[in-house]
């Protein structure tokens, strides 16, 4: 084809496909607007999860009549001018592309009266089209409604998700602005119906409140900005005793612009390193104020990230103010030096392997095998079950795959209230109580869900959750999955739902811990992506965790044995859910070596 000049209409709907993804980036760069119009209340409806309509109100000063027509041409903007810098950018908006690429997908009505004008005017512009500019009577602010979003543009409509997913995108993405201008009132109203509303009364607790609900909003944490200093942080931080299983939690803002930023997200994750479990992470808003000019917003269509000029500066400084504001609020957890002298005394049931790696912690070393090449007890021909034998086929080999066994161990005692020490046929075992019961009430949970019988318990008190924006989607798209573990949950108000029954797994636990607490750690849980695992297996994986005897836990020894007798007949007795060993072994010829008999 020879070569040509596009139109400027393909031109403008190649343009939005850079800045209009979905629904949520239409409302992120309608909402950003608003707030650099001065609004202190924005409205937002959706139809149809923004398919079929999507409406933004403000009360900002608003857009003069003979302006109007302007806003809707390409690289038109009132933030810049030809004497702009173009990286000292105070405004959230500065290119002019957002509100042409969204007339150029979809069917924009647009409404606007300034603070100026007794009046308001109204423009239609159809997929590009404008049509006559009309007065209208309108409120000081704006108005836009975009309807049938990419019915012009169908390759970009079929990669929509459905409503549901896309209200919660919608949710996640305002939630995050609501934490960074708390003193701006948010409502969204999704099919007639309310799904998040701030109160803009300034304060960020109140925000967090509104967002992620009270009992998260009274423990989080006051990071205090330093005064008259150029670079800055402040915000709110959980809690350690506070943690989800992923990193939705964390929103980061560079004045005033909400960002994505692997690097800075990591240096929250470090400053909470030692006050929480491995792979838990904190609620935190978190946000940097720093000179104009040390920061490129123009680096993305999206404006989701920008360039630091120090930008090592910007994570010293948050990693240092949330690390010194846990330390002054939350214990220190004293960890023990590790046994240089004894890596590879410790090994997993089975011995050690050619790929294995060392993994140190409070004073012993243990060798755990790398996932390509699991572990095989040593006695695996002497422990055959009668299950396994009843499998074997008459030329004496199995029908079916065999399961993974243990050693004949017998009991000696527990230590440190966390692993039950025994004594086997080549040499001691130690036992992770918490891992070995996790792996015994997971095979049990699977056998619950396979069977469709779920074992539950009903509540005393029926208990009511707020939820997260997007967490609301999530359990109605699972409510039948999660009835057949044992809970019994229903919707309930705009963000909320009650339960009513837990997994009888967990009703041990439900009154230290909370039948909300682990409800929502569960949610986490089915959100998290990327593990290998499917979202049924992370589910089971979180309710046996959270109902499985914990370290610190005294078992008698009777308990002990019980314990090693359900073990023994799990599918995978040598790992828990999560992969972590259940239990290591130290050898005789190692025992001799170390006290010098050999």
């Amino acid at each position: 084809m020879p070569i040509k000049v596009l139109s400027d209409d393909l031109a403008s709907r190649i343009a939005a496909g850079e800045v209009v993804e979905r629904p949520a980036s239409v409302i992120k760069e309608l909402v950003e607007n608003s707030i650099d119009a001065g609004s202190s209340r924005v409205v937002i409806e959706l139809v149809d999860g923004g398919a079929k309509s999507i409406t933004v109100t403000d009360n900002g000063h608003g857009i003069p009549a003979g302006e109007l027509p302007f806003a809707f041409e390409r690289f038109a903007t009132s933030k810049i001018d030809e004497n702009s810098d173009l990286i000292a950018i105070g405004t959230l908006g500065f290119r002019g592309e957002a509100l042409p690429s969204i007339a150029s997908v979809s069917r924009v009505t647009a409404v606007s009266r300034s603070v100026e004008s007794d009046s308001g005017a109204r423009l239609v512009i159809d997929f590009g089209d404008k049509h006559s500019l009309e007065k209208t009577g309108a409120p000081v602010g704006t108005r836009i409604q975009v309807d049938g979003l990419f019915q012009n543009v169908p390759a970009r409509l079929k990669f929509m998700g459905s409503p549901g997913k896309e209200v919660s995108r919608v949710q996640a993405m305002l939630g995050s602005l609501a934490l960074v201008y708390p003193d701006i009132a948010f409502t969204l109203v999704s099919d007639s119906r309310e799904r998040l509303k701030t109160t803009g009364t300034g304060k960020l607790e109140d925000a967090v409140r509104s967002v992620y609900g009270s009992k998260i909003a009274d423990q989080m944490l006051s990071l205090e900005p330093e005064e008259q200093s150029a670079f800055s942080v402040d915000g709110l931080i959980s809690s350690p005793s506070i943690n989800r299983s992923n990193r939705n939690y964390i929103t980061l803002a560079v004045n005033g612009r909400t960002i994505q930023s692997r690097r800075l997200t990591y240096a929250v994750e470090q400053a909470y390193h030692g006050f929480l479990p491995e792979r838990r992470f904190p609620i935190a808003v978190v946000r940097i104020q720093t000179p104009l000019s040390d920061v490129d917003a123009n680096v993305h269509p999206a404006k989701s990230e920008v360039r630091f000029l120090r930008e090592d500066l910007v994570y010293a400084l948050v990693q240092r103010s949330i690390r010194g504001l846990l330390n002054a609020s939350a214990p220190v957890h004293e960890l023990g030096i590790g046994r240089t002298s004894g890596v590879g005394l410790l090994r997993p049931v089975g011995g050690s392997t050619p790929g294995s790696r060392t993994a140190m912690s409070s004073g012993s070393v243990s060798t755990w095998p790398t996932p390509e090449e699991p572990v095989q007890s040593a006695l695996d021909h002497e422990n055959v079950t009668k299950n396994e034998s009843s499998n074997a086929t008459e030329s004496g080999s199995f029908s079916g795959t065999p399961r993974e066994t243990l050693p004949v161990l017998r009991v000696v005692g527990q230590t440190h209230e966390t692993y039950i020490v025994c004594e086997g046929p080549e040499g001691i075992y130690l036992v992770d109580q918490h891992a070995a019961h996790e792996r015994v009430t997971y095979d049990q949970l699977q056998d619950t869900f396979s069977n469709r019988s779920p074992d539950s318990q009903a509540l005393l008190e029926p208990a009511v959750i707020e939820l997260a924006p997007g967490m609301l989607t999530v359990v109605q798209e699972h409510l039948e999955e999660l009835g057949k573990v044992g809970w019994d949950a229903e919707i309930f108000g705009a963000n909320s739902i009650v339960i009513r029954s837990i997994p009888g797994a967990l009703s041990t636990r439900a009154s230290s811990d909370g039948a909300g607490q682990m409800f929502i750690n569960v949610l986490d849980e089915l959100t998290q992506g990327g593990t290998g695992q499917s979202w049924v297996d992370r589910m089971l994986a979180t309710v046996a965790c959270h109902s499985s005897v914990r370290a610190g836990q005294t078992l008698p020894i009777e308990d002990a044995k019980s314990l090693l007798r359900q073990l023994e007949k799990t599918t995978h007795p040598n790992t828990c859910p999560h992969g972590r060993p259940t239990l290591i072994q130290l050898s005789v010829n190692d025992l001799e070596r170390e006290f010098k008999r050999r």
